[in-house]
């Protein structure tokens, strides 16, 4: 199948139309409890969507160093404890590492999440509207 320099034209003029948002570009966020991001991001439109992302989802645990890492249904919220906003991107928590030593550790989201018309996104997982 040829693709016509007119077919390619509109294609990428579609493509802002799709692009997604920077997390800390297009969001503000609060906890709501030690597992949830709770966010007011920015939808395509200019509105604000007030939208939460379970950080289990997101957010998994070196088991090694017992530091936070960007990981798929990393479930780290079931394990760490202390878990606290840190500036506009960060996700604190304190961890066990290999030898039950107590490691705090800072995860940023801004890294890995995605603002997708108002949904926050990461590893595939949508957030749900609050």
């Amino acid at each position: 199948m040829k693709l016509t320099l007119s077919a390619l034209t509109l294609a990428l003029a579609a493509l802002p139309e799709l692009a997604s948002a920077g997390f800390a570009a297009s969001c503000t966020w609060s906890w709501q409890e030690p597992k949830y991001v709770v966010a007011n991001c920015k939808k395509k439109d200019g509105s604000n969507f007030r939208t939460r992302q379970d950080m289990n989802l997101c957010v998994g645990v070196d088991n090694w160093t017992g530091r936070l890492i960007s990981q798929d249904t990393g479930n780290a919220f079931l394990q760490c404890w202390d878990t606290h906003k840190d500036g506009n991107t960060g996700i604190r928590s304190t961890c066990w590492d290999f030898t039950e030593a107590d490691v705090v550790s800072t995860v940023n989201i801004d890294a890995y999440m995605q603002n997708l018309d108002g949904w926050l996104w990461c590893h595939g997982h949508r957030s749900a509207p609050y």
